[in-house]
């Protein structure tokens, strides 16, 4: 059944490793991509988790998060290591055993005997980006600045409209299709549960009344996360790199500690663009269902 939302706050607020994307605001925003709830407390920890199909629906299974975040489960206080593998085994049969939970390292439930495939995001301290930020970005920063380029929080109907629009035509112009699209709809979910928290903000890059890029961007207690973005075709010399420079401003206005680019598999273009601001590597690790066709088929697609 799943946990009453009031009870998940509380457990959210409490959980010194509890990250956006295990909180009840994004669970309730994700409905629309994964409807069925397979949510559960057990032993005072809560666990995120919806079912999910893949191969073609052929393969189900159950998933803490959007692949690309990290989630997992949460408790007010940090079990000790017989309650971790005691959780592990419940989630076990509860799943049987066809389960992905992906976590950041600092979660004791990485302390796991079961398959993990290891990932990275890029994270910068905030405090840190004047001295880290390379002289290449500054001069764009500055391009950009001197051009007169804006970036404002979205607020009106007509920058959703633009951000909706920009990211149509960026899945288009992609070679390959991205493992999940999303909506209007989901985006307006946003902005109905997560934005009127403070949970989540949508910016807007604007040179001469054009658009030329966009960023959603979610809270947790000390950390803002790049979840997603888009870009005009051909963007102007700086904007992207202002982009960045004035979310982490606001972040810093709001008392956050790190910014959180996001992972870049294989792309050394997008790499080395966090890298310039002095974003480092951070683990993280997806916790595999021993199930063997689910972890067999999710193995080989994590490693291509």
């Amino acid at each position: 059944m799943p946990v009453d939302a009031r009870r998940w706050k509380e457990v959210w607020d409490a959980c010194p490793w509890a990250t956006a994307f295990a909180s009840p605001l994004w669970h309730a925003v994700t409905a629309e991509i994964q409807p069925e709830d397979a949510s559960f407390e057990w032993e005072s920890i809560v666990t995120p988790l919806r079912k999910i199909k893949l191969a073609k629906g052929l393969l189900k299974g159950y998933e803490s998060s959007i692949p690309g975040v990290a989630a997992g489960p949460i408790s007010a206080r940090t079990p000790d290591e017989g309650k971790v593998a005691d959780y592990w085994e419940e989630l076990k049969k509860r799943t049987r055993g066809r389960f992905l939970v992906h976590m950041r390292a600092d979660s004791p439930f990485c302390r796991t005997s079961l398959k993990t495939v290891k990932t990275a995001s890029h994270v910068l301290r905030i405090k840190d980006r004047e001295e880290k930020l390379t002289q290449h970005h500054k001069r764009q920063i500055k391009k950009a600045q001197n051009r007169g380029v804006q970036v404002l929080p979205a607020r009106r109907e007509d920058d959703f409209d633009a951000y909706c629009q920009m990211y149509a035509a960026s899945l288009k112009r992609w070679n390959r299709k991205p493992a999940r699209v999303y909506s209007r709809e989901f985006f307006d979910r946003i902005r109905e549960i997560m934005i009127p928290a403070d949970a989540a903000s949508f910016w807007m890059i604007w040179d001469r009344e054009q658009p030329q890029g966009g960023a959603l961007v979610v809270y947790e207690k000390k950390r803002a996360i790049y979840w997603h973005g888009c870009t005009a075709e051909e963007p102007g010399p700086g904007a992207g790199h202002l982009l960045h420079y004035k979310i982490m401003q606001d972040a810093e206005r709001r008392g956050i500690e790190r910014y959180e680019f996001g992972p870049s598999p294989g792309l050394e273009g997008v790499k080395r663009f966090k890298q310039g601001f002095g974003a480092e590597l951070e683990q993280q690790i997806t916790v595999i269902g021993p199930a063997r066709m689910f972890s067999a088929w999710f193995l080989k697609k994590a490693r291509k």
